[in-house]
């Protein structure tokens, strides 16, 4: 199997986190998913706001799977594999953003066209 990101320019960065960190998570015990994640973070670098994600209808945005968004506000991400990895050992976090080693190829497409990297 092999993973493409396809994005537009905007999405580019120097470095993570100048967009909030999607963090996906079941709903049952929600409260103490939130505390296990902000801690999670905590451990790694300095923690932000960490907010469910609401929809137009200003209800919690569900995802296919039935799960919730937490939206983490962290500003600037310098270890994105050590928070991966902390993230992913919360239970309650089905995923997250960060795709570390995943994507084999990105697409990303701006004004100036589509320009093309892949990983070897």
């Amino acid at each position: 199997m092999r993973m493409i990101v396809i994005a537009d320019e905007s999405k580019c960065v120097q470095k993570l986190g100048q967009f909030p960190l999607p963090i996906e998570v079941v709903t049952f015990g929600l409260g103490a998913i939130q505390r296990s994640i902000s801690e999670a973070i905590a451990a790694v670098q300095s923690p932000g706001p960490l907010e469910v994600r609401v929809g137009k209808d200003r209800h919690p945005f569900v995802t296919d799977g039935g799960h919730w968004i937490l939206d983490a506000g962290l500003g600037r991400i310098d270890d994105p594999a050590a928070l991966a990895h902390a993230l992913s050992e919360v239970p309650g976090v089905v995923e997250h953003g960060l795709f570390i080693g995943l994507a084999q190829m990105a697409i990303i497409g701006g004004p100036g066209g589509v320009e093309i990297t892949e990983r070897n």
